[in-house]
C-alpha cells in the first residue's frame, strides 16, 4: 500500500508555474520570486519575479530589482520586454557567474496556438539593463509537449557554460520527460536539447510533472528527477544524472528508492524538492524533499552524500514540530555559504488552524554550521502568521527563494498577508535566527482609497500620503486601457457611466510611485 501511495504522489511531483491567473481574489499579482547575490559584492542583491504591468501587450511580465546596500534599500523595478506583444512571461530563474555577470531565464509564450519558448538574457550591471533574449528551447520543440515549465538555471564560474532544465507545461498529460539545454558560449546560442532521462533510468509513463533540479560544481552538472516504471524497478525513486561533458553523456545512479511517500499529490504541496552542492566540498551534495514516512502529514526531509552520489545518508526530518500533527510543510529552499554552512527554509503551517494546504502559514528556517552534524532549532523568518489566499490554489504562484551569505539569510517569498499576492523580503542572522529586516519588496506604491466599491456611475478616489495624483488610468481585468486622465489633485471624481459592468484595475501615479486597486462596476 505504501508503494502505491508513493506512485500516486510521484504522478504529480514537481513544481508547476502560474500559467493561469485568477485576479478575482487580489488587487494585483506579484509572485514567483527568485533571489541571487553577486559573488564580487555581497551587498549587491538582485530579485526577479513575475508581476503585472498594465498598458501595453500582456500584463504578465518579469520584473527585477537590485539592492547595493545588502537589502536595506532597493531600486525601482525593471520590466523585461516580451518577445511578442501578445506573449506573457513566467517562471524566472537567475544566477551570477563568478565574475559578476547576471543571467536570467524565463518563459515567454502564448497559448492557443502555442508559441514562444524558454529564453535567456544577461546583464553586466546587476539588472539595470538586459541583453536581447536568446531562445533556449522552442514551445513546439517536442511536438505538442510544450517544454516550457520551470526552466531552472545554473551557470559555471566563467559564465561560458550555462545549463537549463525544463519540463512539459502543467496541462500536458503524461508520459512526460525532463529536458536539458546547454550553452557553451555564454548564452549566445544553445545546443540542441535532449532528454535527461534515458533507458533503464526513464521517468516512466505516469509522472505528470517530472521536474529535474540542477546544480553545478566546476565542469560537473548534476540533476535529480523522479522515476517510476515497473519494468525498471518495482520502486518509485529519485534518479541522479551527472555530466562532465556538457550533456554529451550522463552517468546515472539512484538517490533513494523506498516507501517514502513524497510530494502531497492530493493536497497541492508546492516546490517539493531542491538540490545543492557545497562550494567548499565538490563531493558534498544535499537533496531536500517534501514527504512523509507515515502518510499522515508532509514534512521537510534531507539526504546528503559526501562521495558525489556514490552513496546517500538516510533521510533526516528537518522541521521539529510534533510528528504526525497533520501540519503540511512545503515550498522548500536550501543554500550553502561559501565555507560550507548550510541553511534550509520552507513554508510552515504548525501555528495555523486545521490541516492541509489551504491554511495560514509562516516561513521557517534551520541552520547547520560547516563541520557540524546538528541543526539549530527551527526559527521563524516571517514576522506574522500569513493568511491563506485563494490565488495560491492556482498552479505555482507562491515561490520561495533564499541565499545564505556571511551568516545572513536573504529570503524572498510570495505572501497573501495583505489580501493580494506580493513579494516579501527578509534578512536574518542564520546562526541565531534573529530577524533584522522584513519588508514588502515590490512596494513602489501608496494606498488608494475608493468610494463606493462597487460603483454605479461615479468613483471617488483619494490617496493616503497627501501627495497629488499625477495620472489616473483604468484597465479592464484583461489589461486593456479603458480610461486615462492627467491631473494634479488630492482627490478626484471619475464619471464611469460609460463603463460596462465588470471588474477593473485602477492605476494611479505620483511621480515614480505607482499603485493599483481593484474595483467593481455594477
Amino acid at each position: 500500500m505504501k508503494k502505491l501511495l508513493l506512485l500516486l504522489s510521484l504522478i504529480y511531483v514537481g513544481f508547476v508555474n502560474s500559467q493561469n491567473i485568477n485576479l478575482s481574489n487580489l488587487n494585483v499579482f506579484e509572485g514567483e520570486p527568485y533571489i541571487a547575490i553577486n559573488p564580487q559584492n555581497n551587498q549587491n542583491i538582485v530579485v526577479a519575479w513575475m508581476g503585472y504591468v498594465f498598458g501595453s501587450g500582456s500584463a504578465l511580465t518579469i520584473k527585477t530589482k537590485q539592492s547595493t546596500d545588502g537589502g536595506l534599500t532597493w531600486s525601482t523595478s525593471v520590466n523585461l520586454p516580451h518577445m511578442s506583444p501578445n506573449f506573457k512571461s513566467a517562471d524566472v530563474s537567475i544566477a551570477f557567474d563568478g565574475t559578476g555577470k547576471l543571467f536570467l531565464s524565463y518563459i515567454d509564450y502564448r497559448e492557443s496556438p502555442d508559441s514562444g519558448g524558454v529564453y535567456l538574457t544577461k546583464s553586466l550591471n546587476s539588472g539595470t539593463t538586459w541583453s536581447t533574449p536568446v531562445k533556449v528551447i522552442d514551445a513546439m520543440a517536442d511536438g505538442s509537449k510544450s517544454p516550457l515549465d520551470r526552466p531552472w538555471l545554473c551557470v559555471d564560474n566563467t559564465g561560458n557554460n550555462i545549463y537549463i532544465t525544463s519540463k512539459p507545461a502543467p496541462w500536458i498529460l503524461p508520459p512526460n520527460r525532463p529536458y536539458f539545454m546547454c550553452s557553451t558560449n555564454g548564452g549566445a546560442s544553445f545546443n540542441t536539447w535532449r532528454y535527461i532521462d534515458t533507458a533503464n533510468y526513464l521517468v516512466g509513463n505516469v509522472i505528470a510533472a517530472p521536474m529535474a533540479v540542477p546544480a553545478i560544481t566546476g565542469n560537473t552538472m548534476i540533476a535529480i528527477y523522479p522515476s517510476y516504471l515497473p519494468s525498471q524497478s518495482v520502486f518509485a525513486k529519485y534518479i541522479l544524472a551527472k555530466t562532465i561533458n556538457k550533456g554529451g553523456t550522463f552517468v546515472y545512479s539512484t538517490v533513494f528508492n523506498s516507501t517514502f511517500n513524497t510530494a502531497a499529490s492530493n493536497d497541492s504541496a508546492k516546490l517539493s524538492y531542491r538540490l545543492i552542492i557545497n562550494p567548499a566540498n565538490s563531493n558534498h551534495y544535499v537533496f531536500i524533499v517534501i514527504g512523509s514516512l507515515s502518510g499522515v502529514d508532509y514534512d521537510v526531509y534531507m539526504t546528503e552524500t559526501m562521495n558525489a552520489g556514490a552513496s546517500w545518508l538516510p533521510l533526516v526530518r528537518i522541521n521539529d514540530d510534533a510528528i504526525n500533527n497533520g501540519k503540511m510543510q512545503d515550498l522548500i529552499w536550501a543554500d550553502f555559504d561559501n565555507n560550507g554552512d548550510l541553511a534550509i527554509t520552507w513554508r510552515d503551517r504548525r501555528n495555523g488552524a486545521g490541516s492541509g494546504y489551504a491554511r495560514s502559514s509562516e516561513i521557517y528556517a534551520v541552520f547547520r554550521a560547516a563541520g557540524s552534524s546538528t541543526f539549530t532549532p527551527n526559527f521563524k523568518i516571517s514576522n506574522i502568521l500569513e493568511s491563506y489566499g485563494n490565488i495560491l490554489a492556482q498552479s505555482g504562484n507562491d515561490v520561495m527563494s533564499m541565499v545564505l551569505r556571511n551568516d545572513t539569510l536573504h529570503v524572498v517569498w510570495g505572501s497573501t498577508r495583505d489580501g493580494s499576492l506580493d513579494i516579501w523580503y527578509s534578512r536574518s542572522k542564520a546562526s541565531t535566527g534573529a530577524v533584522t529586516d522584513v519588508k514588502l519588496l515590490n512596494s513602489e506604491s501608496f494606498v488608494i482609497n475608493t468610494f463606493p466599491n462597487p460603483i454605479n456611475d461615479e468613483l471617488i478616489v483619494t490617496v493616503n500620503n497627501k501627495k497629488t495624483i499625477d495620472v489616473l488610468e483604468i484597465y479592464s481585468i484583461e489589461g486593456k486601457l479603458v480610461y486615462s486622465q492627467k491631473c494634479k489633485v488630492l482627490e478626484i471624481k471619475v464619471d464611469l457611466k460609460e463603463l460596462t459592468v465588470g471588474t477593473y484595475i485602477l492605476k494611479m501615479q505620483q511621480g515614480e510611485l505607482i499603485s493599483y486597486k481593484k474595483f467593481v462596476k455594477q
